[in-house]
C-alpha cells in the first residue's frame, strides 16, 4: 500500500510539472562542456558598429567574472568606455571633457531544461540589453547564442553569439537587430565584437586599474540598489 501510494504522489507531482527531466537528473551547468568553458575571468578588446558598419566605438574594453553554482549562473561585467559617444549616453552629466566611463553589469539566469538551456534573466543595468524574454540557447560544446525576442513580432531585438576557438579564447559577436520595425523588421540596426581571452581571477583588480587609467576613466555607472534597472553614476575621484 505504501508503494502504492508513492507511486500515485509521483504521478501527481510529474502530472504537475515538478518533475521535469532536468529535475529528475539533477543535472547542473557545470555538466555542460559550454557552461564549463564560460566559467572564470575574462578581458575583452570590443569595437562597436552602427548599421552602415561604421565605428561608434573602435576600440572599449570589457572584463568579465562569470560564475557557476548548480543550475544558477552568475556574471558580471565591466565595461570601459574612453570619452565619446558611451560616456555622454551614460555619464548623466557628471563627466568632463575627455574622461571615460566604466559600467558594471550583473547578469543572473537559471538552467530551465536538459538541453543547457538558460532562462529567467536578470540584467541588472538599463545600460544593456534585458527583459523577460532573454534565453541562451546551446548550439554545442562550443557555441551558444543569447536571444532577446519582442513577443508582438517574434523577432529578436538582440541575439549574442558565443564563439569558442580554444577553452581560453572566446568570440562574441552581439546583432541589435530591428524587431519591431514593420517597414524593416529583422534588419541590422548596430554590431559589436568582442574578442576575449581568458585571464587569472588573481590578476583582475590590476586589469582593471590598467584598464580604467588606459581609457581615462574617472565616473562609475552601478544599476541603483532599488531593482529599478536605473544606473547610479559617482565619480571615482
Amino acid at each position: 500500500m505504501t508503494r502504492f501510494v508513492a507511486h500515485i504522489a509521483l504521478a501527481i507531482f510529474l502530472f504537475a510539472g515538478g518533475g521535469s527531466v532536468l529535475a529528475q537528473n539533477g543535472r547542473s551547468l557545470a555538466d555542460f562542456p559550454f557552461w564549463q568553458k564560460m566559467e572564470g575571468y575574462w578581458e575583452s578588446e570590443n569595437t562597436y558598429f552602427d548599421a552602415n558598419m561604421d565605428y561608434q566605438v573602435r576600440s572599449y574594453s570589457s572584463l568579465v567574472h562569470v560564475e557557476l553554482n548548480g543550475h544558477n549562473y552568475h556574471e558580471t561585467e565591466h565595461r570601459f568606455y574612453p570619452a565619446g559617444l558611451s560616456t555622454s549616453r551614460y555619464g548623466k552629466g557628471l563627466m568632463q571633457p575627455g574622461e571615460g566611463i566604466e559600467l558594471v553589469v550583473t547578469t543572473t539566469g537559471k538552467l530551465i531544461d536538459d538541453a543547457g538551456t538558460l532562462g529567467n534573466i536578470y540584467i541588472d543595468h538599463a545600460g544593456s540589453s534585458g527583459g523577460p524574454n532573454v534565453a541562451y540557447h546551446m548550439l554545442g560544446e562550443n557555441d551558444a547564442v543569447r536571444t532577446n525576442t519582442i513577443p508582438e513580432t517574434g523577432v529578436d531585438n538582440y541575439r549574442m553569439y558565443f564563439n569558442f576557438t580554444t577553452p581560453g579564447r572566446r568570440f562574441r559577436s552581439n546583432f541589435g537587430l530591428l524587431g519591431n520595425d514593420k517597414e524593416n523588421l529583422g534588419g541590422l540596426r548596430a554590431f559589436i565584437l568582442y574578442r576575449d581571452h581568458r585571464i587569472d581571477g588573481a590578476n583582475f583588480e590590476n586589469r582593471r586599474a590598467a584598464i580604467r587609467e588606459q581609457h581615462k576613466v574617472k565616473v562609475i555607472s552601478r544599476a541603483h540598489t532599488d531593482g529599478t534597472r536605473q544606473s547610479m553614476v559617482t565619480r571615482l575621484d
